[in-house]
């Protein structure tokens, strides 16, 4: 990626997934631009005085890791030393994944104060995440997300295909091998997070849903309840982070 050297100095707010790297250029504020890279991509130029924050779930030899590590030595990693805006409750916060803790601040940025919320992200594991009445993380699951359903079927038994998620959507009742893993594994999340939903919004009937992540469009139900759906829920709550260290 080339550009020409700023004359603005940007905050940059970088999520170092599991599968990609995703970097948000924001100005007061704002996101003005997102860039994506994969894994193997290491050409990324950047500017040199950005103020950044970064949550990373990779380990510390992850060559995008040691990458940024080495361009902004003053970079601020989200970890659960962070001082946040919420608190945490029933959990130990040093477990708490930072994407976790990301998403979470990203939908109390956008959503209503003093009102519970579920926050569901869709990457390469599925994290649900619950806020209470009072701002509160108060816990969570954890779940395989799509391509490890699909990589699981085929690594655990003796002549199931390796199937890859794409952008098709599956028949329910399908005819191939290939289409019964997709068909199974797509709606079984489908199925998977509406009851999560539900049983949330029994329990929490004014209660807010935020979904984000690589397959939030495709895996959630969107005209069945009201959910805020945002792909770069992530990113605004680094950036808000990042404000509330200020």
């Amino acid at each position: 990626m080339k550009r020409e050297k700023d004359k603005k100095k940007y905050l940059l707010a970088i999520d170092l997934g599991n599968t990609n790297t995703k970097i948000a250029f924001v100005s007061q504020g704002s996101i003005e631009k997102t860039d994506v890279y994969s894994r193997e991509e290491m050409h990324i130029e950047l500017p040199s005085d950005a103020d950044v924050i970064i949550s990373s779930v990779r380990k510390e030899a992850d060559p995008h890791h040691v990458f940024f590590k080495d361009t902004y030595p003053h970079a601020h990693w989200l970890s659960h030393q962070t001082p946040l805006f919420f608190s945490i409750k029933n959990a130990k916060s040093d477990t708490i994944g930072t994407d976790r803790l990301a998403v979470m601040a990203g939908a109390l940025a956008l959503g209503k104060p003093k009102n519970a919320k579920l926050i569901i992200n869709t990457g390469t594991c599925i994290t649900y995440n619950y806020i209470d009445h009072q701002d509160s993380f108060v816990g969570g699951a954890i779940s395989p997300g799509y391509q490890m359903r699909l990589d699981a079927m085929h690594a655990f038994t003796g002549k199931l295909p390796q199937v890859h998620a794409d952008e098709t959507l599956p028949e329910e009742i399908s005819d191939t091998t290939e289409s019964n893993l997709t068909s199974g594994v797509y709606f079984g999340i489908r199925d998977e997070i509406d009851g999560r939903i539900l049983r949330f919004l029994e329990t929490h009937p004014q209660g807010e849903v935020f979904v984000t992540g690589g397959y939030h469009k495709r895996l959630v139900n969107q005209s069945k309840y009201s959910i805020f759906a945002n792909s770069n829920l992530l990113l605004i709550g680094l950036v808000k982070i990042f404000e509330h260290q200020q």
